[in-house]
C-alpha cells in the first residue's frame, strides 16, 4: 500500500501531465521526467499553464518557480502545500 504522501505526489504528477497535455495539445501524457520546453512549450504557453493551475487549483505558481521547475515531476512538487513559499 502506498504512503499518503506518495499518493498525493502521484496525483499532483498526473495533474501536471494533464495540464501539459491540454496546453501543449499533446496526444498523450508527458512522462514525469519530461521538460515543458522540450515538449514544445513557449513562454506564452507557460503563462497558460500558470493561469490554468490557478483557475483549477486556486494556487498561483510564481513565474520564477515555474522556470525553476519545468519538468513534470518538479512542477508537481510546486503544487504541494507543504512546500509553498510564504508570500
Amino acid at each position: 500500500m502506498a504512503s499518503p504522501g506518495l499518493v498525493h505526489d502521484e496525483d499532483r504528477i498526473r495533474y501536471v501531465q494533464s495540464v501539459f497535455r491540454r496546453v501543449l495539445r499533446l496526444e498523450q501524457d508527458a512522462a514525469p521526467d519530461d521538460d515543458f520546453f522540450v515538449l514544445g512549450g513557449t513562454s506564452l504557453a507557460a503563462m497558460e499553464v500558470i493561469d490554468l493551475i490557478e483557475r483549477e487549483r486556486g494556487l498561483r505558481i510564481p513565474v520564477r518557480n515555474f522556470y525553476r521547475s519545468t519538468v513534470v515531476r518538479a512542477l508537481a512538487l510546486e503544487l504541494d502545500p507543504s512546500r509553498r513559499e510564504a508570500p
